[in-house]
């Protein structure tokens, strides 16, 4: 009966903290925050120097 009861509770303490958290009015936690004109990616990979490269070494193919 103690299991059963602590149970109810738990679940009773979960369905009211999502109930809450559902309702709020605050949004800010919630919404991105505007980054005026954006990222402009291609500008990014534009201006990128001195990346690492990697290589790849391609084993398919080789028998013992």
């Amino acid at each position: 009966m103690r299991k059963i009861s602590s149970f109810a509770v738990a679940a009773a303490l979960v369905a009211t903290g999502f109930g809450v958290w559902a309702t709020s009015t605050t949004t800010t936690a919630r919404v991105a925050p505007s980054t005026g004109d954006g990222i402009e990616p291609f500008q990014l990979m534009m201006n990128a120097e001195e990346l690492t490269s990697v290589e790849f070494a391609d084993y398919t193919f080789v028998f013992h």
